[in-house]
């Protein structure tokens, strides 16, 4: 299984187009491209992030922009914030295309206690035929995160939604951390979803005495990850396994490296007959 790591693991220690650099040094090919901010969307400053990328002789596999600026309202009934909210969603489609990348991670929308009306699941549906389609015309594939404080934050909502789409277009993301911190064996969510599994944000956790979540870098936790692994890969999924950590969790990239490291030596050996 191939490994690679998310630039959100190194969000504001360094200017993102610094990031290829430094994660070529770690011996990384493959990557996940967090764009931080609406200028990072534009095609300008994309293409001088693909020459960076190019440079350090990577490819980028998909683009998780920041999801609190936009996209909650690519859901809303109000039709001005809707048609902003699709322009902006094409402006990172089209960064997407230039450098490289074939899918794109979404969060949705805050999931707001169920409360909001637009977020009832024939509201969601059409929306996301729509955003389906669009991801398409770029040659990307929409892909789903679950996500503790959004409206995929349950296996069962992830069931639900593909089985109402019923064409398999949506994929969905599978995040360790945010499947501990709603709650959630990450296996469920293999269970549920694994055929439409189509990307992999690793991270590592610890339950301590008091029975509270501790995240932690791969390798010092109590993850098995060669165990989800062969789960994933019985599910049928192919795609690349990225570390994907919070920014805060280390203090040097020396222990991002060994983080990043230690899952090569975990999962590399993995196959697709696991």
């Amino acid at each position: 299984m191939n490994v690679g790591i998310s630039t959100a693991s190194i969000f504001n220690r360094l200017a993102l187009e610094e990031v290829p650099a430094v994660l070529a040094s770690m011996g990384c090919e493959t990557m996940e491209v967090f764009l931080n901010t609406f200028s990072e969307y534009e095609p300008t400053f994309a293409a001088l992030l693909r020459n960076r990328i190019d440079d350090a002789g990577q490819q980028v596999y998909s683009v998780h922009p920041m999801s609190t600026q936009f996209e909650a309202q690519l859901f809303s009934i109000h039709p001005r914030q809707k048609q902003d909210a699709f322009q902006i969603y094409r402006n990172v489609l089209e960064a997407g295309r230039i450098l490289g990348a074939t899918h794109y991670v979404m969060h949705g929308s805050p999931h707001l206690g169920g409360t909001a009306k637009n977020l009832e699941m024939d509201l969601l549906v059409p929306v996301f035929r729509e955003l389906l389609s669009m991801a398409e015309d770029y040659g990307i594939t929409l892909c789903l995160e679950n996500v503790s404080w959004c409206f995929f934050h349950s296996p069962a909502f992830g069931k639900e939604l593909s089985s109402r789409l019923g064409d398999h277009r949506l994929k969905f993301v599978l995040d360790i951390k945010q499947a501990m911190r709603c709650g959630e064996d990450p296996f469920a969510f293999i269970e549920a979803v694994g055929q439409d599994i189509a990307n992999w944000h690793l991270c590592d956790y610890a339950i301590d005495e008091e029975g509270k979540l501790r995240l932690k870098m791969p390798g010092q936790g109590q993850c098995d990850f060669a165990a989800m692994a062969k789960a994933m890969l019985r599910a049928g999924y192919t795609g690349p396994a990225f570390v994907e950590v919070y920014s805060d969790m280390y203090t040097n990239f020396d222990e991002l490296q060994a983080a990043f490291a230690y899952l090569q030596k975990e999962l590399s050996p993995l196959g697709d007959k696991n």
